[in-house]
């Protein structure tokens, strides 16, 4: 008889023992069964929940459209980046404010410390070095190639405390982050409100800084004029002095007329002369026409004074998604998906597991019994 013949002889005469021996295999598998069953009710749970977070829809970013496209700020912005775009937030800088309030170790901390995820059996509150230790073992991972959005991945003991931690930190780092960015959009709007009004207070200071100049300018005129007159009247020239030709000149109507040189001090213009330019520039009512680019800065003082953008900008943001921070949307999540499931211990594993272990503690003992029980041919 060959080995493979005596193989399975021995093989049917295993099973053949096992088989008579099948109320201990039975009776081992209920027991273990039973410890397994008590075991699987008494050992604590442990519960895992998973949320995948991604950029908003383009219909829900839709709706932030109108404070986009009236987000430019008047021209006396344009100097400060910062400030050049009241809203300047694309989709994926939502979710990054998002995430950024997601990883707030404040919003975190507080979380914990509502739910009661981290609180152990009897506690009333939960101890800061658990709600620390809770909050290190939570997970949140970027996006990469398999994956376009972020996940975030936490574990504990309670099941509805896990729930309620998962939807509360998820909703309050959504409301955490659009308030923020809220407030941001209102700094810029004030900020630019704030500008305006300087820029107006600044072009009202240099227009009288102009109008001012100019009226000293005509004071002084006055007194140099009147300073001139004095002369003529003391070398007595009443009227213009006449500048005549050069006796080899050829005489020409040009040639012959009075005239007044470039270079001949003002009192030769006479008193008559100097009387009435002194009288003009008493009787100037306004400067306006003589100050240089006044008409300019008027032109601008009047732009900046209908600019109603940043009013405009302040009603677009109480119709837009943040007037209310709660419900505004800013990252895409579903807390129904991200529900505890059960990670320790499993039914199945305890269950299939205790009849496996049964049956091998059960045989063992069957195999045993018969090799303690068959004769020894020695002693017969």
């Amino acid at each position: 008889m060959d080995i493979h013949q005596e193989a399975e002889i021995d093989l049917r005469h295993v099973i053949l023992r096992l088989w008579r021996g099948w109320p201990i295999l039975l009776f081992t598998s209920i027991i273990a069964v039973a410890i397994g069953m008590a075991l699987y009710f008494v050992l604590p749970r442990s519960y895992r929940s998973q949320a995948v977070i991604l950029p908003i829809s383009q219909t829900q970013y839709s709706e932030y459209l109108n404070l986009i496209a009236n987000s430019a700020l008047p021209d006396a912005l344009k100097g400060n980046a910062q400030l050049a775009t009241t809203f300047a937030f694309s989709r994926d800088d939502l979710l990054n404010e998002f995430i950024s309030s997601l990883q707030s170790s404040d919003l975190l901390m507080r979380v914990v410390e509502e739910s009661g995820v981290a609180r152990k059996e009897g506690q009333q509150k939960t101890s800061e070095a658990d709600a620390l230790r809770f909050i290190r073992d939570l997970r949140i991972t970027p996006p990469n190639d398999r994956k376009p959005g972020f996940d975030i991945d936490v574990r504990a003991k309670n099941e509805d405390a896990l729930n309620e931690f998962i939807k509360k930190v998820l909703n309050e780092a959504s409301a955490d982050a659009a308030t923020r960015i809220r407030d941001t959009v209102v700094v810029k709007i004030k900020a630019s409100e704030n500008i305006r009004k300087n820029a107006i207070h600044n072009l009202d200071v240099e227009i009288k800084a102009r109008r001012d100049q100019e009226e000293n300018a005509r004071k002084d005129e006055i007194a140099k004029l009147s300073e001139q007159k004095e002369i003529a009247e003391t070398v007595g020239i009443v009227a213009p002095v006449g500048v005549s030709p050069p006796s080899d000149a050829k005489a020409t109507p040009m040639a012959s007329a009075q005239v007044i040189g470039a270079q001949q001090p003002p009192y030769f213009q006479g008193t008559t002369a100097l009387n009435e330019q002194i009288d003009l520039l008493k009787s100037r009512t306004s400067n306006d026409p003589f100050t240089g680019d006044l008409r300019n800065l008027e032109r601008q003082i009047y732009i900046l004074e209908n600019d109603n953008q940043a009013a405009t900008l302040g009603k677009l943001l109480e119709e837009s998604p943040l007037k209310d921070p709660q419900t505004a949307p800013i990252a895409s999540f579903n807390v129904t998906m991200a529900k505890a499931m059960k990670t320790f211990p499993r039914l199945s594993i305890f269950g299939i597991g205790s009849v496996v272990l049964g049956l091998l503690i059960g045989a063992g003992i069957v195999l045993l019994r018969d090799e303690t029980n068959k004769p020894n041919p020695a002693l017969s």
